[in-house]
C-alpha cells in the first residue's frame, strides 16, 4: 500500500515541477493511471491466491483435527478407555 500511495506522490511531483504542455500532461496522467491500474490488478490476483490457498490449507487442517478427534473419541491407539 505505501508502494502505491509513493508512486501517485512521485507522479504528482514529477508533473508539478516539469513543466510540459496540457497534451503531453494528460498523455503521462493517463500512462501512469493505467500502469497503477495494472499493478492493482496484478497485487489483487496475488492477494486472492493467497486466501485461496489459506482457505485450502485451513480446511486440511480441520479434516486433519477432526479425524484425530474422532479417533481418540472412539477409543483407537493411544487412550486410556
Amino acid at each position: 500500500m505505501g508502494f502505491i500511495i509513493g508512486l501517485l506522490l512521485g507522479a504528482v511531483g514529477a508533473l508539478l515541477y516539469a513543466p510540459k504542455s496540457g497534451d503531453l500532461t494528460r498523455e503521462e496522467w493517463r500512462q501512469r493511471s493505467d500502469e497503477l491500474k495494472r499493478r492493482a490488478d496484478e497485487l489483487q490476483r496475488i492477494a486472492q491466491k493467497i486466501a485461496e490457498d489459506a482457505s485450502v490449507k485451513g480446511r486440511e487442517i480441520i479434516d486433519d483435527a477432526r479425524r484425530e478427534w474422532d479417533k481418540t473419541a472412539s477409543g483407537g491407539p493411544g487412550t486410556s478407555s
